[in-house]
């Protein structure tokens, strides 16, 4: 288990924060295209969707979303 301390030092690394910033553009690319092409494959759409959700996810994630064990 990683403590809230270790936790925020790996938020705060620019490596971190670069990855971060890179998924978050991708996301915005992945609206844009669904934005501009939704209807036409559904396929196409539901994995943009998934996408979206999945990196969503993982970027609004926090420290206290993991239980701890006693």
């Amino acid at each position: 288990m990683i403590s809230k301390t270790e936790w925020t030092d790996w938020k705060t690394n620019l490596v971190t924060r670069a990855f971060y910033a890179a998924c978050n553009q991708r996301v915005d690319d992945a609206k844009d295209i669904l934005a501009g092409t939704a209807g036409l494959e559904p396929e196409q759409d539901n994995y943009l969707r998934g996408f979206i959700a999945a990196y969503t996810e993982m970027n609004d994630f926090r420290i206290e979303d993991i239980e701890e064990d006693d």
